[in-house]
């Protein structure tokens, strides 16, 4: 055997749902779920668990979640899940999952927090028509039937990204949720039966943008705005901004429906999309587009891949949605954006394949020159030249790695081949590391993955597809660093002794000092004291710091409250209270009170 090599492992920790094998292949013990034709499963529903114990249990906060399928028909599904540094507010702030499947169900997983799931339902009855079925409970929550989906003609033309602003708009707007992530998948030989996985959070009173766009990018020469019903100003610099390029409003054709599809169309001029085999230029797109959008002073927020082919995979289509979020006040929509995208592209149905990385946006502060030093020393990357415009940087990169589905020569011509494990999530965050933690002058907004099949010709009528496999990854500039309090190394030691004169109504964890720092949610009880000191101690009186103009508030309503029980600060205090104590009593004060 020779030396394994970092690149060998696919992973930092890998775990079994079930029995492993001598080859590797595992024996599931039947925690995933799937069945029908339809796509059905239970992957929303693990993955709220896995965002539920992360967030209150944990403490870290969900940045981003993404399904990819794999497989000929997309049965082999993957979820990503990405998670950022701790803080308390994720103990207490419940989510939601929305799943839209373009073959007739909305899926719902999460807690009913405020009578959501009613006032979800009203949503789903009045706007798509739509009524409650009957759920499994292994599989979702809460579940709808409805016919609002739509799709038409061979190119694939849908209406889910405009019933995907519908139902953004009314949990921001109308519940006051929070947009968290939201991605798409393709489901079925041609890919045809999409889905939409939208995650939400109730932060009661923080509310990230009420207005939301979101702009479809489809290669076979058409782009698609949605969310223009509250955002007009923004589509008509859309408008100026596509037809400077030679793009032309969407005619359709004689025989069309004339049903809508998404609310604005454009026809894109020849050569405006680029590919060659699985080569494309959406991402370089998309980066044009999130900077002109910034301009406008709309942020990007999320962006995801997808794809349609023939039954034989073959005609390839790709998607691209890019959702774009209002920028508040103090916020920059100007910062430079960078985008990676880490590719492998299959070149025979061996299995082959070769692994590149494409770079498109500015060069703020010489980042490309710190990226091509870091993957030469990491990632085995040489730049390449001669990408054809497609992007600004591209590297080869020998560290990617692809496994098999299964050893079985029937399913590998059946089900394709590199269907399996691979290290692109071990190596996503290794360069989420060095941009965010080394660097530290950027932000992770987007990360996102795809897998394509290209297809080869064995034979006289057979075929075997082989796997390439994408990954996006969108920064934003944010110079200066940000300390996250419940992260930092002088935070993580626990004392090892009993805490001094800790207060008793203390978790006993934080009271022996074997836990360095506990997050408690306040009990009603509590809520209810520090509601009657907001009560007894409110002035209505206007002051200098208050902007002329603006109303003010009758009183203030508690809605969340954390109670920190840090041992290490809180020897602080009491010694420091000691020192107070004996310093008054040795002046004479014997009525000194404690309380």
């Amino acid at each position: 055997m020779k030396q394994m090599q970092p690149h060998h492992a696919v992973c930092d920790m890998n775990l079994v749902c079930g029995t492993q094998q001598m080859d590797g292949g595992v024996t599931p013990n039947g925690v995933f779920q799937a069945r029908g034709n339809e796509g059905e499963n239970n992957m929303g529903k693990l993955t709220m668990l896995i965002i539920n114990f992360m967030t209150h249990e944990c403490g870290w906060g969900l940045h981003l979640c993404d399904g990819g399928n794999n497989g000929k028909y997309g049965q082999f599904r993957e979820q990503q899940i990405k998670f950022k540094a701790p803080h308390p507010l994720n103990l207490i702030a419940p989510h939601l999952m929305i799943e839209l499947r373009q073959v007739g169900y909305i899926e719902v997983n999460g807690p009913n927090k405020g009578d959501i799931y009613s006032k979800l339902t009203n949503f789903v009855q009045a706007k798509w028509g739509g009524s409650q079925v009957q759920n499994d409970p292994v599989y979702c929550d809460l579940k709808y039937q409805t016919g609002a989906f739509k799709s038409r003609g061979s190119e694939g033309e849908n209406n889910m990204g405009l019933k995907t602003m519908e139902i953004v708009d009314f949990m921001t707007q109308q519940c006051a949720w929070t947009l968290i992530t939201c991605n798409g998948g393709n489901y079925g030989r041609k890919g045809d039966k999409r889905e939409q996985q939208l995650v939400f959070r109730n932060d009661e009173h923080v509310q990230h943008g009420e207005n939301h766009v979101m702009v479809e990018l489809r290669d076979r020469g058409y782009i698609e705005v949605n969310g223009l019903h509250d955002a007009a100003e923004i589509g008509v610099a859309i408008d100026s901004f596509y037809k400077k390029q030679g793009c032309t409003d969407y005619k359709a054709g004689m025989f069309e429906s004339k049903e809508m599809m998404c609310d604005k169309k454009y026809t894109t001029p020849g050569g405006w999309y680029y590919r060659m085999g699985t080569t494309n230029n959406l991402g370089k797109r998309t980066m044009e587009l999130a900077s002109f959008m910034g301009s406008q002073g709309w942020m990007m927020m999320l962006c995801n891949g997808g794809n349609v082919s023939d039954y034989r995979g073959y005609d390839v289509k790709r998607e691209q949605q890019n959702k774009f979020t209002k920028a508040r006040v103090g916020e920059n929509a100007t910062a430079p954006l960078l985008m990676l995208e880490l590719r492998t592209v299959p070149q025979s149905a061996g299995g082959q394949y070769c692994g590149l990385l494409e770079v498109n946006g500015q060069n703020t502060n010489g980042i490309y020159e710190k990226l091509a030093t870091y993957m030469q020393q990491t990632m085995m990357a040489q730049q390449a030249g001669g990408q054809a415009g497609y992007c600004d940087a591209l590297f080869n990169i020998g560290c990617f790695r692809l496994r098999e589905h299964s050893s079985s020569q029937y399913e590998l011509r059946w089900n394709g081949r590199l269907n399996g494990e691979s290290n692109f999530g071990r190596y996503t965050m290794r360069l989420c590391d060095f941009m965010v933690d080394h660097i530290g002058e950027w932000d992770l907004i987007v990360c996102n993955g795809n897998s394509i099949d290209t297809v080869f010709r064995i034979g006289k009528d057979d075929t075997i597809s082989v796997t390439g496999r994408e990954q996006q990854l969108v920064f934003r500039h944010r110079p200066g660093g940000r300390n996250v309090f419940m992260a930092a190394p002088t935070q993580l030691a626990a004392l090892g002794r009993p805490t001094k004169q800790p207060p008793v109504y203390w978790k006993e964890s934080t009271k022996q000092g074997t836990a360095p720092h506990e997050i408690v949610p306040a009990t009603q009880e509590e809520k209810n004291w520090i509601q009657q000191l907001l009560d007894g101690t409110f002035k209505n009186k206007s002051t200098r710091d208050r902007d002329k103009g603006t109303p003010m508030p009758e009183r203030y309503e508690v809605v969340s409250a954390l109670r920190s029980e840090q041992p290490a600060l809180w020897e602080k205090f009491a010694q420091r209270r000691t020192v107070v104590n004996n310093r008054v009593k040795a002046r004479g004060k014997e009525d000194f009170v404690e309380p």
